[in-house]
Order: C-alpha cells, then sequence, then structure tokens
C-alpha cells in the first residue's frame, strides 16, 4: 500500500493555508448543525417547507471539498423528494443536533484554538529569529571594519600623544568588534534553535495534530449524516428508495481522498532550507562564500557524461546538432535519430564523430491503444531530491540501446525520470524500476510531459462514447464495453474518472473513448 501525504510532511510550509483548512471546516460543520436545526424545526410542517429548505443556496458546502461536499449535497437533493415526516424523527434529530454536532462544535473549540495559537507563535518566532541574525551579522561587519580602521590608523602614528589615541581608539573598537561577534554568534545558534523546533519537532507536531482534528471532524459528519437517515428509515416505505440513495452518497464520502487531493492541490513540492551556518569574517570586509548551488548554462558531454559551465558552448569545438521534434503517435511515425556530436579529442585535431543509433521502430496492429501508464505520486522511486534535476518522469517512445559506457539503454514506455536536461538533446536520467544508474540519453525518443498537459482540456461533466472494449481487474479501474455511453468526472495523467450508467465510478483510459 503506498504511503499516504501527510500535513507535517508535504505542507510544512502552508501552515496559513492548514489554518484556512481547520477554520473551512468549522464552518462547514456549523452550516451542517443549522441546515439540521431548520430541518427539525420543519420536520411536522407541510412537504413544501421542506422543499423550500433544500433549495437554499446558502447551505451548499462552498468551504468543504471532495466526496464529503458530494454526499450532503446527494443528501439535500434527495431530501428534497420526501413529502412528510412525523414528530418522532423530528424530536430524534433535535438531539442529534444539540448533543452531536453543537457539542463537538464547542468541545473542540479550545482545541482547536491553541493549536492555531501555538502554530502562529511558532511562525513569529523564527520571523524574529531570522531577522535579530541578519541585524547581528550586519552590526558585525561594521564593526570589524572600523577595527580594521582604528588598526591601521595606529600603524600610520607617530610614538606620541597620537600614537596613545590611536592605540585606545584600536582597543575601544576591538573590544566592540570582539561583543558584536559574540552577539551574532548567539543570534545563529538562537535561529538555528528556532529552525529545529519549526522544521523537525513544534511545527509538525501541530499539523500533525491539525490533520488528526480534519480526520475526527470528518468522520463525525458521516456518523451524524447516517444516523439522520437510519432515523429517517421509520418514515412510511414509499420514502425508503430516497434515504437509500442518501446512503449511497454517504458512504461514498472517503476521509483519505478529500485529505489528499486537498494535499496534492495545496503543497508547493519545496524542500526545507539548509540550517543556518556561522560565516567567518574574512579580512579586507566581507563574508566568506560557503556554498553555492548554482548549477546554471550546464552542458552535458554524451562521451564523459559530465557536466560543463561553458556558458551554453560546447568545449574544444564541439558542435551539436538541434533537437528534432517529438513524435506524439507511436503507433503511426518512425522513430527520430537522436543528434549526432561531432567533438575534438584533446590528444589531437582529428574530430570524432558519434553515429546516431539505430532505434527499433515499434509495430503498429491495428488493435485498441494501449492504456496509458498509471503513475503512483507515491512510489518511492519517483521523487524530487534529485541533485541539480527536475525530477521530471517521462515516456519512452522507442527501444533505444547505448552505444557509449555513459549512456542508458531502454524500451518503448519505459519510465525515465530526468536528472538534467540539456539543449544540446541529450538528457541526464535513470530508468526507474531498473537501476539507480544514471546515464545520458537522446530526448527525442522520449514523450514530453510538458507538452502533452498543454493539450488537456476540460471535460469535466461531458459524456464519452467507448470505441473499444477494456477489462481489468485493477482496483480503481472501470470495465467499459464499447458503444457504453459514460460520464466524465476529470481527467488525470491520460485518465478519465467517470462513472457508467449503473452510477460505479472509477477510471477509465481516455484513449479508449471519444468526448461526444
Amino acid at each position: 500500500m503506498s504511503t499516504q501525504r501527510q500535513f507535517s510532511e508535504d505542507l510544512w510550509d502552508k501552515f496559513e493555508s492548514v489554518v484556512k483548512k481547520v477554520d473551512n471546516g468549522k464552518i462547514f460543520t456549523q452550516q451542517l448543525s443549522k441546515f439540521l436545526s431548520k430541518q427539525q424545526q420543519i420536520e411536522s410542517a407541510y412537504a413544501k417547507s421542506l422543499v423550500k429548505l433544500c433549495k437554499d443556496k446558502s447551505f451548499a458546502p462552498e468551504v468543504e471539498m471532495g466526496t464529503l461536499r458530494d454526499s450532503f449535497q446527494c443528501y439535500r437533493e434527495q431530501l428534497e423528494l420526501i413529502g412528510a415526516l412525523h414528530e418522532e424523527f423530528s424530536n430524534r434529530l433535535e438531539k442529534l443536533v444539540t448533543l452531536g454536532i453543537d457539542g463537538y462544535l464547542e468541545e473542540s473549540r479550545k482545541q482547536r484554538k491553541a493549536l492555531i495559537a501555538n502554530g502562529e507563535k511558532c511562525t513569529k518566532d523564527l520571523k524574529t529569529a531570522e531577522s535579530n541574525e541578519s541585524k547581528a551579522k550586519q552590526n558585525y561587519e561594521k564593526l570589524k571594519r572600523k577595527q580594521e580602521e582604528a588598526n591601521e590608523d595606529l600603524s600610520k602614528q607617530p610614538p606620541g600623544a597620537k600614537e596613545q589615541k590611536a592605540r585606545k581608539t584600536l582597543e575601544s573598537a576591538t573590544k566592540a568588534a570582539d561583543k558584536a561577534d559574540n552577539e551574532y554568534r548567539e543570534s545563529v545558534k538562537c535561529l538555528q534553535q528556532n529552525q529545529q523546533k519549526f522544521y523537525h519537532e513544534e511545527m509538525p507536531r501541530i499539523l500533525d495534530d491539525l490533520q488528526r482534528f480534519e480526520v475526527e471532524r470528518i468522520d463525525k459528519s458521516k456518523d451524524w449524516l447516517m444516523e439522520v437517515i437510519t432515523q429517517n428509515e421509520l418514515v412510511p416505505p414509499a420514502v425508503i428508495i430516497h434515504n437509500e440513495n442518501i446512503k449511497k452518497g454517504i458512504d461514498a464520502i472517503d476521509r483519505e481522498r478529500d485529505l489528499q487531493n486537498y494535499i496534492l492541490v495545496t503543497m508547493s513540492g519545496a524542500q526545507k532550507p539548509p540550517e543556518a551556518q556561522y560565516e567567518p569574517y574574512q579580512s579586507g570586509g566581507g563574508f566568506a562564500i560557503v556554498n553555492s548551488s548554482s548549477n546554471s548554462n550546464l552542458n552535458i558531454s554524451r562521451k564523459s557524461g559530465e557536466l560543463s559551465g561553458s556558458g551554453g558552448s560546447i568545449p574544444n569545438g564541439a558542435s551539436i546538432s538541434s533537437p528534432q521534434q517529438q513524435y506524439q503517435n507511436i503507433d503511426h511515425q518512425t522513430p527520430p535519430q537522436p543528434n549526432i556530436i561531432q567533438q575534438h579529442q584533446q590528444s589531437n585535431n582529428n574530430v570524432m564523430t558519434t553515429p546516431p543509433p539505430q532505434p527499433i521502430q515499434l509495430n503498429t496492429t491495428g488493435s485498441a491503444p494501449q492504456p496509458p501508464i498509471s503513475l503512483s505520486k507515491n512510489d518511492n522511486s519517483i521523487n524530487n531530491n534529485s541533485s541539480g534535476g527536475s525530477g521530471e518522469i517521462v515516456r519512452a517512445l522507442y527501444d533505444y540501446n547505448a552505444t557509449e559506457e555513459n549512456e542508458i539503454s531502454f524500451k518503448a514506455n519505459a519510465l525515465i525520470k530526468v536528472v538534467l536536461r540539456d539543449e544540446s538533446g541529450w538528457w541526464q536520467g535513470m530508468v526507474i524500476g531498473e537501476s539507480d544508474r544514471i546515464g545520458v540519453f537522446p530526448s527525442n525518443f522520449i514523450s514530453d510531459s510538458s507538452d502533452s498537459s498543454k493539450k488537456r482540456v476540460d471535460v469535466a461533466g461531458r459524456k464519452c462514447k467507448v470505441l473499444y472494449d477494456y477489462r481489468t481487474d485493477c482496483e480503481g479501474e472501470l470495465n467499459i464495453k464499447e458503444g457504453e455511453i459514460l460520464t466524465i468526472e476529470y481527467e488525470d495523467e491520460g485518465w478519465f474518472f467517470g462513472s457508467n450508467e449503473s452510477n460505479v465510478s472509477a477510471r477509465f483510459p481516455s484513449n479508449y473513448v471519444q468526448v461526444i
């Protein structure tokens, strides 16, 4: 089972967004309480009052998202069809609202408020420490320069009164510089402590507690809605069919799916910054540069597999042809030839030409297309932690057999993680699922996902017709039959998620259907 995403790991830099999510959850629960209270007040009244309530858009759960929101919407629609309810159900509903929802809101109010306050304090402390460290560093540099100036002035003075005065000035400047140095060191230490609390200790615990808070709220909302329908089943059998439809919508509430979708939409994907380090003062003013993370203007030599910082040009007179255009329909196109690199050997002036490899062309069968490759966002082999790389996952269009030691071989449809793109057309990467070896490969042998993503269109709510039968045993995928009409909810990486005429929802390959 794939690892679930967590607030503390994936939203460490989105505390304000998490707070808004929790506040919106409170608002939704209050709206739910108000809605059921209104329902209770008109339970014994005529059916028209109930219909009017269900059509009141002010109770639409706009602040909620996902399956919980959809389930509540289904509840309102089905409740509109119920024409009469008796007094006993009204009394039980009143008890649920008073002791259940309103009691939970009051009980959880202090806990929610304390978590948010602690998180805000942790964030404020980190910003204060960062500001103090910056000021102490500037003051330290300023006083160190004055110390150097006083020392230089002393060396120019002849023996006598002026020399004594200059010496006292130097002693005072040295004392001030040493004090500033100690203050700077203390500010760095304080910043490190606050970074430890924010990135590794207090803030992760706060975010985990807020996620557990949301888990409990969604579970309770599901239980409350189910309790309403359980009690409503005491009404005449004529309305039971509507209750069954509501129960299906409530059973479809998926806590993890709602929270995981929220995390994926909200997270930035940024890496946590490194720990602050003390930087020793350098004579002449300024601080030594400890690290450099710049990797711009890098080129890849296909022969050596090394990087060079030549500002976009290839050393030793090498010339590289422009990359050919990507082929998108691999069933009907001839595989392209990768670029030819001509490079001077350092030992002589002869030009070495690396010939293009001979790709294997895929056979066309005329049968149903291959479904798109499904990537798990939680696959441990697919991440963005490679040094200097883009972390993008691409798919091979053709077979490629390496001709040099620093190249990688792959088969058509293999998944490749791109470590570095290069304008020469030769990229660096690794074949996922085979080994951790990184090598170069021709970029015109793969499908660039950045191009395909631009072609995605909004198909939510549209109908589509099945062109080919698709049978699968994979959980979460839908078996479809040629000629069947499906309803699309959304598109994701070559797959549609939607439902058939039997209201069975799952995903299916988008290239097996035609949008109508």
